[in-house]
């Protein structure tokens, strides 16, 4: 595999892990006073990843013709021409990477608040001060 190819296998594997702990993150933030904001921001993180998910998809099989399936929790075969292989990563590996793949995901997102944060923002308020 070309460079190229190695990221663009790493990428479809690692990208769903990432919106996986995205979403996680998501159920957590909901208990958050300011959850609204955290909630626009992971939603717009999540939308960029599967944009880019798609456009992996696309690549992968339509420019290499290359499919990949996983077969264990941390294994995946891989298909292309009648060529194949697997492709092992460590529990660490995999973590590490989905890491490394939000923190890039987050960087300079850019993102509108949802409706419903000024109201949380004068509940805010209200809470403070209730007199």
């Amino acid at each position: 595999m070309n460079g190229e190819l190695k990221q663009l296998a790493q990428d479809f594997i690692i990208l769903p892990f990432a919106v996986k702990v995205f979403e996680q993150d998501k159920i957590l933030f909901k208990k958050s006073k300011q959850s609204i904001v955290y909630q626009s921001m992971i939603d717009a993180v999540i939308e960029r990843i599967q944009e880019d998910m798609l456009a992996t998809k696309q690549k992968l099989y339509t420019k290499y013709h290359l499919d990949i399936k996983r077969i264990g929790n941390t294994t995946y075969r891989w298909n292309s021409r009648g060529d194949n292989g697997v492709i092992e990563y460590s529990s660490e590996d995999l973590k590490e990477m989905t890491s490394r793949t939000m923190k890039r995901y987050m960087k300079g997102i850019d993102f509108e608040v949802k409706e419903g944060f000024i109201d949380q923002v004068d509940k805010l308020k209200k809470d403070k001060n209730p007199h």
